[in-house]
């Protein structure tokens, strides 16, 4: 059965997953032997990060080094990049294969959506959302409160998620590298922390005071809690400049996201 290679790149995208794509283009004579046997120029493959493959040349030889050439690029880190391949070791040997004239293999590579994930849709969430807008980030919101985690406040979110009940809400967020954690959730409530803290992110930061947050801390190490994994939180989140409206502190919050996010790349 056929499939849409395209469609399958579009979801992928919309997914916020990294992938690559190989794009065969090929110039042949008209003297090749065994001709189907050579794979057809805008034949594609697609390699996940999960090592998921879609496509096909046609040719079983040459689908798998090109895999394996995919395979080398695809937990590269930057921006989607394009590499030409000239000619794939000694496939261009084979006695079906050797005349022809040339043989390219296009790979572009397609970075994760980053995705800031506001947990805790009260003012301060909806400041950082408002002033992330902006930014180069799809938004999430997460909260158990579905009269503040809606479309009418949210109106520039590209995710709600909303459940009953929080630990739910936090089962529904795809934790990965790409992912910017901000806790700007009620103060005297640590279930966000203690989940998101042994999950994969690239940031996360959790509002509150001092005390607060070495109150937490010290409750989380007495559950096991590593010292590196609690020392890779920001807390408390922010740079300090003297933030007092949600407005301000939203300023300070953002811009050590952005700072972390630029030195990551």
């Amino acid at each position: 059965m056929s499939i849409n290679l395209f469609k399958i790149r579009q979801k992928l995208i919309a997914e916020g997953r990294r992938f690559v794509v190989a794009n065969i283009a090929i110039e042949t004579s008209s003297s090749l032997k065994e001709a189907s046997l050579v794979p057809q120029t805008g034949s594609k493959i697609i390699l996940t990060d999960d090592d998921q493959i879609f496509g096909t040349t046609g040719n079983d030889e040459i689908d798998e080094e090109i895999t394996n050439r995919l395979r080398e690029f695809v937990h590269e880190k930057g921006n989607s990049s394009i590499l030409i391949i000239q000619s794939l070791s000694e496939i261009q040997k084979e006695s079906y294969f050797k005349n022809a004239q040339s043989l390219k293999v296009l790979i572009e590579r397609f970075e994760p959506t980053q995705r800031l994930v506001i947990v805790g849709a009260g003012e301060i969430g909806l400041a950082i959302a408002r002033l992330a807008a902006d930014l180069d980030f799809s938004i999430i919101i997460v909260d158990e409160r579905a009269d503040l985690a809606n479309q009418q406040r949210f109106p520039m979110a590209d995710l709600i998620i909303c459940e009953s009940e929080l630990l739910k809400a936090l089962s529904l967020i795809p934790f990965d590298e790409s992912c910017y954690i901000v806790i700007a959730f009620q103060a005297n409530d640590d279930r966000a922390i203690r989940y998101c803290l042994n999950r994969p992110w690239a940031y996360c930061g959790m509002l509150g005071s001092k005390n607060r947050i070495r109150a937490v801390w010290e409750k989380l190490r007495s559950e096991g809690a590593s010292e590196e994994r609690l020392g890779a939180v920001h807390a408390p989140i922010g740079f300090d400049i003297g933030a007092q409206s949600p407005q301000e502190i939203a300023i300070a919050i953002l811009a050590e996201v952005v700072a972390v996010k630029n030195k990551n790349h």
